[in-house]
């Protein structure tokens, strides 16, 4: 049992909702939190409310569980289950291995250096996550700071609430709620949620883990409440960005604090002249879905900020006789929380561009679909919205009709529907951020050039440059972009274009043209293909026929570990969500069914069926996947929760039998 949990006590439950209890991690005002454990082995957390017979109280509770599945996963616990048991409710959310930031601070002292400015930029960016979802915590504190092994998280949105436009205008009735060395001045009167609220709090979290005291003392209550509401905060020894910052957002005025994107920007080192107004310009409403008040149809394509400030990894699906052949989905960032940048980054970004793009739901559910876009080279009717995360922006169509196999392939122009047609029997792979296509061949042994090389060609300017690979009789095929734009993965292979054998990967350093080759000494590669893992340091590999578990090799070719808790196959891909903390493709021993698991332990986060004809093909968004569905007509490709409940159409396909597709799915 971990270090956090105790044994339960006398009269807690065996189990709750079919989660075999195993400890407490903690109890308080509103319940008691329990470590449990599922049929699977997965240990998550359950908590369940007091049987107090308060109806406020049970309010705020079944508010936690409604609140909880609006926020984006990474950076807070992720929800897994609500229910009721014994007419008592609870929520089942993954477990966080990790102090709290209480306890450490308690433990070992006041954080500093890089663990300090760790825990700053990955608390704002799950706050502007937060926000983004249209909630409010209401409760930041150093107990709800869980400092876990893949970076903080915030939990407990016992009091959390969800507002809207009208919000700001009306009381709420329910009294103060908080912890009050904590609270903003506006809080302690009374005043309705608001994001600006929790900014204070944040800072003074932020100024507690500097310092080991929070910014208004921790002495009586009276005395705190005094001094937030009349006086000038204490910042102890906190220095640089992080004590200008925290300095702006324990301002009295809600209005003059900075929203936590804005916050989010300085800390990433924009400087003084860059944020000047952003620091300034308040936070009262929720963080704006882009600059400028453009609404989501407008500016340039969205692709272009994703790529920027989130980065971003080709997804794939490749149906041949009507099966999902592969998928994969990976789109990371090197960030404080395991790429917690990517959703609290694009707002901030964009509101200080001069165009900014739609919004992109980089987690959260899809947005309803505007527009239906009609693909009759593909025979596709493409089900699109501005804010989508990802889409078709390139394939190859074949048919196997009296031997058909040079049939083009066709690349989606910059910002619009249409797709243009491009010689050669080739593969196309569109870039993170939108600027560049690589095309390699898709049999370089009918070309004049035995050196296998890839063409790339800069969209906005039509230029081209050409980085031969490796010479015949080795084959490059599978092209994966890293999420950085700078380089490009390529599965090498051996034998018939029919039947290759995987011999190592080589990837190729864009801005330099330059090419390295690594080859893998594994008498199991079979046909294999390999993928960049989330960071870029490390590439990953298919299972062998029969074999579970997906390899991780270095980029020296050694294996490094190996993950159990899933299987790729060649009708399955592996995918990464966009954050990296996760992994998505078959569970062991089961075609039935797709497992996610913890990319860094392996550990098991959810389950889903997968349809009977059908198949996984990776990641829409953080906390959503992309299946297709060949027992439809037409056949369809579903955005689905990691329950598998169905949330929105993506695609749909007028295929046959002996249709062979290549579809490319990136955020360029």
């Amino acid at each position: 049992m971990p270090a956090s949990a105790s044994p339960p006590r006398p009269g807690d439950p065996a189990e709750i909702g079919g989660y075999r209890v195993l400890g407490r991690l903690g109890s308080g005002g509103q319940g008691v939190v329990y470590l449990a454990e599922s049929g699977h082995g997965e240990r998550v957390a359950v908590k369940v409310l007091h049987a107090s017979g308060d109806p406020e109280a049970d309010a705020r509770f079944r508010r936690e569980a409604e609140v909880l599945p609006q926020v984006a996963s990474f950076c807070t616990a992720q929800v897994l289950r609500v229910g009721t048991a014994d007419g008592l409710p609870y929520i089942v959310s993954e477990f966080i291995e990790g102090p709290t930031l209480q306890q450490a601070v308690a433990q070992r002292g006041p954080l500093r250096g890089q663990e300090l400015r760790r825990l700053a930029v990955g608390t704002v960016t799950a706050l502007a996550a937060i926000h983004r979802a249209g909630v409010v915590h209401r409760d930041l504190k150093p107990a709800n700071v869980l400092l876990g092994p893949d970076g903080p998280r915030v939990i407990d949105f016992g009091i959390a609430r969800a507002v809207g436009p009208g919000d700001a205008a009306e009381p709420t009735g329910e009294g103060v709620l908080g912890t009050p060395a904590y609270m903003a001045p506006e809080q302690l009167r009374g005043a309705p949620p608001a994001p600006a609220a929790d900014m204070f709090s944040w800072a003074g979290v932020v100024v507690f883990a500097a310092t080991g005291v929070p910014p208004f003392g921790h002495d009586t209550v009276p005395a705190i409440i005094r001094r937030v509401l009349t006086e000038e905060p204490d910042l102890g020894g906190l220095g640089g960005d992080l004590r200008e910052v925290a300095a702006a957002c324990l301002r009295k005025d809600p209005a003059a604090r900075p929203g936590a994107a804005q916050a989010l920007l300085r800390l990433l080192g924009r400087t003084a002249e860059d944020t000047t107004g952003l620091l300034h310009r308040g936070s009262a409403a929720a963080e704006p879905e882009s600059g400028s008040g453009s609404g989501p149809g407008s500016g340039p394509d969205g692709a272009t900020a994703s790529g920027r400030v989130a980065g971003g990894r080709i997804e794939s699906g490749r149906i041949e006789s009507g099966r999902v052949e592969s998928g994969r989905a990976r789109r990371a960032v090197a960030a404080a929380c395991v790429g917690v940048l990517l959703s609290a980054g694009v707002a901030a970004y964009v509101a200080t561009r001069p165009d900014p793009p739609p919004r992109l739901a980089l987690s959260g559910p899809p947005a309803p679909v505007a527009d239906r876009v009609a693909v009759p080279e593909l025979r596709a009717t493409l089900h699109e919205a501005p804010s989508d995360p990802v889409r078709v922006t390139s394939f190859l169509v074949q048919t196997g009709q009296a031997g058909r196999v040079d049939e083009p392939a066709y690349v989606r122009e910059p910002g619009r529907a249409a797709f243009r047609k491009l010689d050669g029997l080739v593969d196309p792979v569109v870039s993170p951020d939108g600027r560049l296509v690589a095309v390699v061949g898709r049999d370089p042994r009918r070309a004049s050039d035995p050196n296998n090389v890839v063409r790339f060609t800069r969209r906005e300017t039509g230029e081209t440059f050409s980085v031969p690979t490796v010479m015949l009789p080795l084959l490059a095929a599978s092209p994966e972009w890293s999420a950085d734009g700078r380089r490009l993965l390529l599965t090498i292979s051996t034998g018939p274009s029919g039947n290759p054998r995987a011999a190592g990967f080589a990837v190729v350093d864009v801005p330099a043209r330059r090419v390295s080759f690594t080859k893998v000494e594994d008498g199991e590669a079979g046909t294999a293909t390999y993928q960049w893992t989330p960071d870029g340091s490390a590439v990953i590999r298919s299972s062998a026929p029969g074999n579970d578990g997906v390899r991780v090799y270095g980029l020296d070719g050694t294996l490094r570990r190996t993950l159990d808790g899933v299987r790729w196959t060649s009708a399955v891909n592996a995918g990464f969500s966009p954050s990296g903390r996760l992994l998505a493709a078959l569970c062991p021993g089961d075609d039935g069914r797709a497992c996610v698991v913890d990319s860094g332990t392996g550990r098991r986060r959810a389950s889903l069926p997968l349809p009977a004809d059908g198949a996984l093909w990776g990641w829409f968004n953080e906390d959503h996947l992309l299946v297709f569905d060949k027992g439809s007509t037409p056949w369809r490709v579903h955005i689905v929760d990691l329950s598998g409940r169905r949330v929105r159409l993506f695609a749909e396909f007028a295929g046959t039998a002996d249709t062979y597709w290549s579809i490319h799915v990136t955020p360029g």
